[in-house]
Formats: C-alpha cells, structure tokens, sequence
C-alpha cells in the first residue's frame, strides 16, 4: 500500500458537480454523506474534485450526521462496498466528532491486519502523532483476537512507517490461543514468512514449480490468481494449470473491475475467467425481466482515479457483464446521444454477455455518438419500441450527466410502466441527478448493488 497523500494536490477542480447539479433534487446530509463515501476512493482526486476537497465534504457532512448513522455507514463501506480506507477514516470522524465509543466498529471492520496500521497512519495524519483515545487502542487490540498465524505472517510488514509488530507496541493486545504463538514470534522476530508466492519467490524459488505448487495446495488466493495469469503463462504453466488456477477463484472481496483486469491480461482464457466471475457473482437470480440500460456518453471515458487504468466505462461495462448473469431475464440497452441537437440515441444489444461485452464498446460508441445520456428520451423510445410494456423493472448505470435535466428541460423521465426502477451511479460526484419516480438512486459499483435491489424489491 502506498503511504497516504498528506500534501495539498494542487488540483483546480473547476465546476463542482455537486454545484452544478444540485438544483435537480435535494438529499438529506446523511444522502448526501452517503454518496460521497460510497462512489469515492479515499485520498485519490478524480475529475472534478480533489482528494482534499472530497475528504473537506465528508468531514462537514459528519457534522450534521448521527455518529451511530456513520458507524453503520462505515460498515456499509466496508462490507457491501469492499472499501478499505473509507470505513476507518468514517470511524475516526464519528469518534472525534460525536465523542462516540469505536471500539467494537474498529474490531468488526478491521477484519485484515494491515487496517490497523492504515488506522494508525491515519490518526498521525491527522493529529501529528500516533496518540489515541482509549476506546481506540482497545479496538485495535481486540481486533488482533480475529487475526491467526497466517494473517499476522502475511501482514507484519509494511511500506509505511509504520509495521505491525509497531502495532503490538502500541496497543498491547491480549494473547489468544489462536494467535499467541505467532504474536510471540512477531515481537521476537522469529515469525516465519507466510506461505505466498511472493515470499517464495524472494527467497528464490523457481516461478512455475511455485505457482504449480501452490495450485495444486489450493493456497494460492482468488485476486492473486486474476493478478498473475499472465505471470503464469510467461513462467511456462501448462494452459491446463492455468485454467485449473482460475477455477479456484471464490472469494466474497472480490468485484467485477478485478475480473475485467484479469481479462485484459489474459484474453486467451476469457471464458475461463467468465465462468469464474459468473460463479462468484451469479448464484441467485433476479427474478422477472429486466432492462438494463448502459450509458455509454463521452464523459464516461474519463479515468475513475489518479492511480487507476479504468474509466467508467470499464465501471459500467464489468457491471453489466455481472448483470448479464444475475438478472433471469435479460434486455440490454446501450444510450448515449448528440449533445449539440440535444438527441439520445439507444441500441437493443443481443450479441454477447458477461466479459465479452467489453469488446463490442468500440462498435457501441461509434454507432451512439458518445454524447450525453438522455434518460427521458430513453425511457420514451423503450415505450414507443414496446420493451417497457412487459418488463419488471429499469435499470440504468450512468454518471449522472443528463443531458435532459442539465438543460433545464423539465423532462422528468416516465418509470411509471415498471413495478421498480433504479439508477445506478458509478461517478464520484457529490450529487446526482435525481429526477423521475425512481425506486432507489444508487451509487457504487459493486455487485452489492444488484444484491441492494433484490434485497428492496424482496421486502
């Protein structure tokens, strides 16, 4: 993990899309608090705010919230979203704002070691120092009763400047009968390395009697498995291997980006890695018939963060390829439009599903135009084509650059056919749009949000 950005970014964020849209709906400050901790990555500038100034919002808004509703918050972040750093800055907020107890948050949701030097480096970013309040050095010390030899091996070092046995100084956590032989070894520097291929390797083992070992010990985890396809195939694994590795893939952490990643580095086992996404993702259907809509506008193409390879493009493209699985039945659209003539345009597309989406996009944005999204003239053109007529519910995944309601034109799109509807908002802005009689206006990028719609429409 690289150390966390404490200088100023010098970025000119321009217009504020929360500025600029806020006129379309108003959110209470927990809404709004919501948003910005749910579709932001905590300490990256993105394309229309910086890393201080999104991290300023968070802080004003825990102000106005409950410290019981950031807890809950917190733990949203860390378990529906997979967010790492997000949920711990919330809990250090909650504490210093609210004067409310973190300790049993900190132990439920610092579930890897390595969160408790993030924690720490946090606190000194923060403050100048590592000192903490009771409540938070309990916390720290309790949540070592969840960590075993593994962990503690795979975790006790770190780039920072801070590691884990600085940890065990600072906090004094109470033995237990899982982890007191290896808290012993850690103090003493006698804790033998975990069993990972990176430690194997750095002590000069060969690549591909590693990786084969480790495949056929079934220890090999499921992201260093999507991360090192094409290390194993460069190491001269048998394709055979390599697709038994990826069979192994299984994990509840991982999310739709990590398996469009292992795609791009390995097209030639695609549908190896479209089945394992599938059996990670799509273990229960969404029942009835679904249109799912995605938007494919210019401003989709922008990069979701300054440290990352993806657009939202690829955000929205890896959901669908989840949703192509998930919901039973399945219409998917594509939308985007002419800015100039204020124009949408949408395609019915039936050719391919999962990860082979991603690489129709060039033939999809060419034919839509990469304009913006019109989701009023989308919801009218499915009606005209007769697609809402027997559809269960809309969704659509977009950016929140309505080209319908930025103008002004009092275009309110119809959701009135559907039982449900949603919008799925994979920005980072602080508002949204928010027009239309949506069911939920949801934002993340996940598969918790499909999870977040059967969960509504079940109860």
């Amino acid at each position: 993990m690289s150390k966390f950005n404490t200088k100023k970014t010098g970025f000119d964020s321009g217009i504020i899309a929360g500025r600029l849209t806020n006129t379309a709906g108003k959110y209470s400050d927990y809404e709004l608090l919501r948003r910005v901790t749910l579709s932001n990555l905590l300490f990256e500038s993105d394309y229309y705010q910086s890393a201080d100034e999104i991290m300023k919002q968070m802080e004003d808004l825990c102000y106005k919230v409950e410290g019981e509703k950031i807890i809950q918050l917190a733990i949203e972040c860390r378990f529906e979203q997979k967010l790492r750093h997000t949920p711990l800055w919330l809990l250090i907020l909650a504490h210093e704002i609210h004067g409310i107890s973190i300790k049993d948050a900190i132990v439920k949701i610092a579930n890897r070691p390595d969160m408790l030097m993030d924690l720490l480096q946090m606190l000194k970013v923060r403050n100048g120092s590592y000192k903490m309040s009771k409540p938070i050095k309990k916390g720290l010390a309790k949540a070592f009763d969840h960590y075993d030899e593994y962990q503690i091996a795979k975790y006790k070092k770190s780039n920072m400047d801070l590691s884990l046995v600085d940890v065990v100084n600072l906090v004094h956590p109470k033995p237990t009968a899982k982890n007191e032989k290896a808290l012993k070894a850690l103090v003493d520097n006698t804790l033998a390395p975990a069993n990972t291929w990176e430690t194997a390797l750095s002590q000069g083992a060969d690549k591909k009697e590693t990786f084969e070992r480790m495949i056929g010990e079934k220890s090999l985890g499921s992201l260093a498995i999507l991360r090192n396809l094409r290390n194993m195939s460069e190491a001269g694994l048998s394709r055979n291997d390599i697709k038994t590795a990826i069979s192994q893939v299984n994990s509840q952490w991982l999310t739709p980006l990590n398996f469009l990643a292992a795609q791009r580095n390995a097209v030639e086992f695609t549908a190896d890695i479209d089945e394992a996404m599938k059996n990670c993702f799509a273990q229960e259907k969404i029942k009835g018939t679904t249109i799912l809509a995605i938007d494919v506008s210019g401003s989709m193409g922008q990069i979701t963060s300054s440290h990352s390879n993806f657009s939202r493009m690829d955000l929205a493209f890896a959901m669908a390829a989840v949703g192509s699985y998930i919901f039973e039945d399945l219409i998917l659209v594509f939308t985007a439009g002419n800015d100039g003539s204020r124009q949408g345009k949408h395609m019915i597309w039936n050719n391919s599903k999962g990860l082979g989406l991603y690489d129709n996009y060039r033939e999809i944005y060419t034919q839509l135009g990469g304009g913006g999204i019109f989701t009023y003239q989308l919801c009218e053109w499915l009606k005209e084509k007769g697609y809402a007529k027997d559809a269960d519910r809309l969704v659509v995944i977009s950016d929140s650059q309505d080209i319908d309601a930025y103008y002004g034109l009092e275009r309110k799109p119809d959701t009135s056919p559907y039982k449900t509807s949603y919008i799925i908002d994979i920005s980072t802005h602080t508002h949204g749009i928010k027009t239309g009689n949506w069911t939920a206006e949801i934002n993340g990028w996940s598969d918790k949000v499909f999870h977040y719609i059967k969960a509504l429409e079940n109860n």
